[in-house]
């Protein structure tokens, strides 16, 4: 019965807290700018902006990719050709978990980055599609916050 009464409290304060975290969400230009993409949520939104900090640190898309761990790994030695490998999964691996997760929010629904991920689906697979799809939003969320414009994309129902 203890358990049971943490349990309903815990749950309450979380309420509390989800309820907070929508309201500032929805206040912040740049988490409202970001849920412009279709994948992306406020949940999304808000642990993007938290693993980034400020954008301004990543002076290319590719700084930022690099900073989540979505980008392959390359083994070359002397003057061999060099070798692409698995993602480093070398960084912040929450934000790379959400970028994941909106990659498959977004195979779910039309759109051009849908297009994309069927696009790699076809030649490598589901997973490394996901994983594609998921360093391609983590270059347009650079892009969004760095030249603070909304995306092009977007869907009327999403914006209004």
């Amino acid at each position: 019965m203890r358990h049971l009464d943490l349990f309903d409290r815990l749950a309450a304060d979380l309420a509390t807290f989800d309820a907070a975290l929508a309201r500032r969400t929805l206040t912040d230009p740049r988490a409202e700018r970001l849920m412009t993409v279709g994948g992306i949520n406020a949940v999304v939104a808000v642990s993007l902006l938290a693993a980034i900090g400020d954008v301004s640190r990543f002076y290319s898309p590719e700084k930022l990719v690099s900073y989540v761990g979505l980008n392959p790994s390359v083994r070359q030695s002397g003057d061999r050709s060099a070798v692409h490998g698995r993602i480093t999964k070398q960084g912040r691996a929450h934000a790379r978990a959400m970028l994941v997760e909106a990659a498959w929010t977004i195979a779910a629904g039309p759109g051009p980055l849908r297009a994309f991920f069927v696009r790699i689906k076809e030649r490598r697979g589901q997973q490394v599609a996901a994983v594609a799809t998921a360093r391609k939003l983590a270059v347009i969320a650079w892009h969004l916050l760095t030249k603070d414009e909304d995306y092009t994309w977007s869907r009327p129902a999403l914006v209004a």
